[in-house]
Protein backbone atom coordinates (compact mmCIF):
# COMPACT_ATOMS: atom_id res chain seq x y z
CA UNK A 1 0.00 0.00 0.00
CA UNK A 2 1.43 3.38 -0.94
CA UNK A 3 1.81 6.11 1.65
CA UNK A 4 -0.61 8.34 -0.30
CA UNK A 5 -3.57 6.11 0.56
CA UNK A 6 -2.79 5.83 4.26
CA UNK A 7 -4.39 8.24 6.69
CA UNK A 8 -1.98 10.89 7.90
CA UNK A 9 -3.89 12.04 10.95
CA UNK A 10 -1.29 11.09 13.59
CA UNK A 11 1.37 13.27 11.99
CA UNK A 12 -1.04 16.08 11.21
CA UNK A 13 -2.49 16.08 14.74
CA UNK A 14 1.01 16.11 16.18
CA UNK A 15 2.08 19.12 14.14
CA UNK A 16 -1.14 21.11 14.56
CA UNK A 17 -1.17 20.38 18.29
CA UNK A 18 2.45 21.46 18.70
CA UNK A 19 1.82 24.73 16.86
CA UNK A 20 -1.28 25.34 19.00
CA UNK A 21 0.79 24.72 22.13
CA UNK A 22 3.39 27.20 20.92
CA UNK A 23 0.66 29.84 20.68
CA UNK A 24 -0.75 28.86 24.09
CA UNK A 25 2.71 29.06 25.64
CA UNK A 26 3.20 32.56 24.24
CA UNK A 27 -0.15 33.55 25.76
CA UNK A 28 0.82 32.02 29.11
CA UNK A 29 4.17 33.84 29.19
CA UNK A 30 2.47 37.10 28.23
CA UNK A 31 -0.13 36.74 30.97
CA UNK A 32 2.44 35.75 33.58
CA UNK A 33 4.75 38.61 32.78
CA UNK A 34 2.11 41.29 32.41
CA UNK A 35 1.90 42.07 36.12
CA UNK A 36 -1.88 41.93 36.00
CA UNK A 37 -2.26 39.31 38.71
CA UNK A 38 -2.88 36.48 36.26
CA UNK A 39 0.04 34.38 37.48
CA UNK A 40 -2.20 31.44 38.58
CA UNK A 41 -3.85 31.32 35.15
CA UNK A 42 -0.50 31.36 33.39
CA UNK A 43 0.69 28.52 35.63
CA UNK A 44 -2.33 26.40 34.70
CA UNK A 45 -1.75 27.17 31.01
CA UNK A 46 1.89 26.13 31.38
CA UNK A 47 0.88 22.77 32.86
CA UNK A 48 -1.57 22.27 30.00
CA UNK A 49 1.24 23.01 27.54
CA UNK A 50 3.55 20.53 29.28
CA UNK A 51 1.02 17.68 29.08
CA UNK A 52 -0.15 18.53 25.56
CA UNK A 53 3.37 18.77 24.14
CA UNK A 54 4.10 15.31 25.55
CA UNK A 55 0.99 14.05 23.74
CA UNK A 56 2.15 15.78 20.53
CA UNK A 57 5.52 14.07 20.87
CA UNK A 58 3.89 10.67 21.34
CA UNK A 59 1.59 11.22 18.34
CA UNK A 60 4.60 12.27 16.29
CA UNK A 61 6.45 9.11 17.27
CA UNK A 62 3.40 7.01 16.35
CA UNK A 63 3.32 8.73 12.95
CA UNK A 64 7.04 8.11 12.43
CA UNK A 65 6.88 4.42 13.38
CA UNK A 66 3.70 3.62 11.47
CA UNK A 67 4.52 5.80 8.46
CA UNK A 68 1.24 7.71 8.70
CA UNK A 69 2.24 11.27 8.01
CA UNK A 70 5.89 10.60 8.79
CA UNK A 71 7.22 14.04 7.79
CA UNK A 72 4.46 15.81 9.67
CA UNK A 73 5.12 13.53 12.63
CA UNK A 74 8.81 14.40 12.66
CA UNK A 75 8.00 18.10 12.60
CA UNK A 76 5.35 17.69 15.31
CA UNK A 77 7.59 15.61 17.57
CA UNK A 78 10.53 18.01 17.28
CA UNK A 79 8.35 21.07 17.82
CA UNK A 80 6.61 19.32 20.72
CA UNK A 81 9.96 18.84 22.44
CA UNK A 82 11.17 22.38 21.74
CA UNK A 83 7.94 24.01 22.92
CA UNK A 84 7.82 22.07 26.19
CA UNK A 85 8.45 24.52 29.06
CA UNK A 86 10.40 21.95 31.07
CA UNK A 87 12.80 21.40 28.17
CA UNK A 88 13.16 25.16 27.74
CA UNK A 89 13.99 25.60 31.43
CA UNK A 90 16.56 22.83 31.20
CA UNK A 91 18.19 24.36 28.11
CA UNK A 92 18.23 27.87 29.58
CA UNK A 93 19.73 26.49 32.81
CA UNK A 94 22.65 24.79 31.05
CA UNK A 95 24.93 27.87 30.98
CA UNK A 96 24.40 28.38 34.71
CA UNK A 97 26.00 25.02 35.38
Amino acid sequence: MSDGSRPRWPGLCSLVGAVAMLVLEIVAISLGGSGSGLWPLSTVLAWIVIVATAICFILGMVAIVTGRGRRLGVAGAVLGVLVNPLVQLWVLGLPAG
